[in-house]
């Protein structure tokens, strides 16, 4: 198998012992390049078995349904002879459109999708649970099944309770089911749907209008098929008298904390920010502990690390001429832009519209931040204006973007100044955007109207 790498890659390459602040790392486990055409064997993606769980319920009626059926047909399409796929349409109800079958001449099955029309209310999680219900028995070690729900709504219908639901969701992903949700619109709960994905290993992704909807099914299925590795988890300890944290979740002194960071496609990275203090007692040469588990494309469960941090201690004087790597600045930018997007977020909820506004002020003042947080920071500021619905939705998922996302391999290419043209020519998974819930692809210039 082709290896992945691990890099810890410090914001200064020194140590200052007992420092009033702390100092950060950036974690990396990058994946190979894939192989070329004469070890296409080597680079080909697991087969699938995917759920595809559409809300029907009334709010889904016209437009939205409309582009979630197209959306669906697209991704069976797309489909090799040897995936496997169900479809299941819930309101109050749940109806089997399709037991899971191999995709064949997937006709059939396109035109009975194209004719699900809305009902009535939504009873998210019973859609869902029906989704793993058709994958359970089939879960093969060597095959990536999934879960793909898509809502417009809440969970109003049958078990709507957040925390239980996640315990049900992360309890399939341990069974080798993954979930990955797509909100359309204003009415859905992206506190739901982002935490089902969280817990249950996938991605989230939301969208607006038919090209929203439609990228982000393409996200989704382009992870899939370009899998070098799946249900990836980063682990971190500190070392003697280190304080570590990943951004966003305290570690206890001495304590492993781990994240589960999702799916690795071929020539891209998963990255987490790491927090030390470092105490008067530390060692210079064992500073973090970093190691990585995952499950190759035939289902094996594999490890690496236990990847080490040294670095040289210095003096006040020595520490207060190192300079920053401008490209892990720009990764710890990020990392802490998320976890004050995340206030700003509570401040919103809670209709604290005022004080959010004034700490997307000051978070646009910072002169550290990258060229890709300084154009979502302005998105920001301007659609709390304009609409207070959406900005929720789109700090919660610019949030988990900075955070969580696939970062290019090179970590020079994730700090570069932010360019649409350059970000369309990369893999979906790894455009940056300025809008979550927006289509990236260019839009048509408007027709000005006739005088």
């Amino acid at each position: 198998m082709h290896s992945p790498t691990i890099e810890i890659l410090p914001l200064k390459k020194g140590f200052l012992r007992a420092a009033a602040e702390a100092t950060h790392v950036l974690v990396r486990l990058v994946a190979p390049a894939q192989p070329t055409t004469e070890n296409v064997a080597a680079a080909q993606r697991a087969p699938l078995d995917l759920a595809l769980v559409i809300d029907r319920s009334g709010s889904m009626s016209g437009d939205p349904l409309k582009a979630a059926l197209e959306s669906t047909v697209r991704i069976i399409q797309g489909l090799r002879p040897d995936d496997r796929v169900s479809v299941v349409a819930f309101d109050d109800k749940v109806n089997v459109v399709q037991p899971l079958v191999a995709v064949g001449d997937a006709q059939d099955l396109v035109n009975r999708v194209r004719h699900i029309d809305s009902g009535g209310s939504t009873a998210l999680f019973d859609g869902w649970q029906e989704g793993v219900k058709q994958l359970a028995p089939f879960v093969k070690k060597e095959r990536i099944a999934r879960v793909i729900l898509l809502t417009d709504g809440q969970a109003n219908h049958g078990l709507v309770e957040e925390g239980k639901i996640f315990e049900h969701v992360a309890k399939a992903a341990g069974a080798g089911i993954t979930t990955s949700t797509v909100g359309l619109g204003h009415g859905f709960n992206e506190s739901l749907l982002t935490g089902m994905a969280k817990a249950g290993e996938g991605a989230a992704n939301f969208g607006q209008t038919a090209d929203d909807l439609n990228e982000a099914f393409e996200e989704q299925f382009a992870i899939l098929s370009n899998a070098f590795l799946r249900q990836v988890k980063v682990s971190i300890q500190g070392g003697s008298d280190v304080q570590a944290r990943l951004l966003g979740e305290l570690l206890e002194d001495g304590v492993t904390l781990s994240r589960k960071l999702g799916t690795l496609p071929w020539d891209s990275a998963l990255t987490a920010v790491v927090e030390l203090k470092i105490g008067a007692n530390a060692k210079a040469d064992s500073l973090l502990a970093v190691n990585f588990s995952a499950v190759t494309k035939d289902g094996t469960a594999i490890t690496f690390g236990p990847q080490i941090l040294a670095l040289p201690e210095v003096d006040l004087a020595a520490f207060s001429t190192l300079q920053p790597d401008v490209h892990i600045a720009a990764a710890v930018s990020e990392a802490v832009t998320a976890e004050k997007l995340d206030t700003i977020e509570a401040l919103v909820r809670n209709g604290q519209e005022a004080e959010a506004k004034q700490k997307l002020a000051e978070l646009s003042q910072q002169t550290d931040l990258s060229p890709w947080a300084r154009e979502k920071v302005a998105y920001l500021t301007r659609l709390l204006d304009e609409d207070r619905i959406m900005a929720m939705k789109e700090l919660r998922y610019a949030s988990r973007n900075f955070t969580r996302s696939i970062k290019a391999s090179c970590v020079a290419e994730n700090s570069a100044d932010f360019d649409e043209e350059v970000e369309q020519a990369k893999a979906l998974f790894l455009r940056k955007k300025r809008a979550a819930g927006r289509s990236s692809a260019p839009q048509p210039p408007q027709t000005p109207p006739q005088a």
